[in-house]
C-alpha cells in the first residue's frame, strides 16, 4: 500500500514541477529498488546523486559507514540521506562442500544426514573428517572448491557462498539437479565490490 501512495506522489509531484521537503525526497529514494531505478531517479530529479563506490578506492570516513551497511538499508550520515541500491563486482570465491546425491538418497535421508553433519560438526568435528564420510561427489578434492569466480558454479551455490561469512557453515539445494549441499565458506570474498548509493542533501 505504501508503494501506491508513493507512486501517486511521484506522479504528483513531477506534474506540479514543485520542491519538495526533507521526508517527500526520502520517500522518492526509497523508490529506488535496482541500479535502473538508481539511474532513473538521478536523472529525474536534481536533488539526487548517485555515488558508485570502489572497496578499493574509496575508503574515507563517510565511504566506510555506507560499506557497512546492508544492500537496501537506508540512513542519515552528517545531515544526508543515502539508500544502499546494490553491490555489483568482480569476485573470487572459497569454500568448502559435503554433496549429497538425490538420485541415490530420499529426501528424508538427505534431510537427516544434513542434521546430522551440522551437529557433528557443532560438537567438534572438523569439516574435513565428516567430508571424507559424507560427501558423495566422485571427483572432490577434499570438498574444496578451490578459487573460483562468478558464472563457473550453478547459481544457487555461488549466490548462498557470496552473502555467507568466512566460516560460516549452510545448505544449498539445487532440486532440479537433484543436488544437494552442505557448505563452509572458507574464505572471504575477494576483490572490488562496486557498491551503488543514492542519496540527497537533508532539508532541515
Amino acid at each position: 500500500m505504501k508503494y501506491i501512495y508513493a507512486s501517486l506522489f511521484l506522479l504528483i509531484f513531477a506534474a506540479c514541477g514543485q520542491s519538495t521537503d526533507s521526508r517527500s525526497q526520502e520517500i522518492i529514494l526509497d523508490q529506488a529498488v535496482t541500479i535502473e531505478d538508481a539511474y532513473k531517479l538521478a536523472d529525474k530529479y536534481p536533488f539526487v546523486t548517485m555515488y558508485p563506490l570502489n572497496s578499493s578506492k574509496d575508503t574515507n570516513a563517510l565511504d566506510q559507514k555506507l560499506f557497512s551497511l546492508n544492500v537496501g538499508d537506508t540512513a542519515t550520515i552528517d545531515g544526508h540521506y543515502y539508500r544502499i541500491v546494490a553491490d555489483t563486482g568482480n569476485y573470487t570465491f572459497r569454500a568448502s562442500y559435503i554433496y549429497l546425491d538425490a538420485a541415490v538418497l530420499k529426501h528424508a535421508e538427505i534431510d537427516s544426514l544434513r542434521t546430522l553433519i551440522q551437529q557433528q560438526y557443532a560438537a567438534g568435528k572438523s569439516f574435513e573428517e565428516l567430508n571424507a564420510k559424507y560427501n558423495m561427489d566422485p571427483n572432490q578434492k577434499n570438498g574444496d572448491t578451490g578459487p573460483f569466480t562468478s558464472g563457473m558454479m550453478v547459481k544457487p551455490f555461488e549466490d548462498a557462498v557470496r552473502v555467507h561469512k568466512k566460516g560460516d557453515i549452510f545448505l544449498v539445494d539445487v532440486p532440479e539437479k537433484k543436488w544437494y549441499y552442505v557448505v563452509k565458506k572458507t574464505a572471504d570474498n575477494e576483490g572490488e565490490k562496486i557498491r551503488i548509493v543514492l542519496g540527497i542533501k537533508k532539508v532541515n
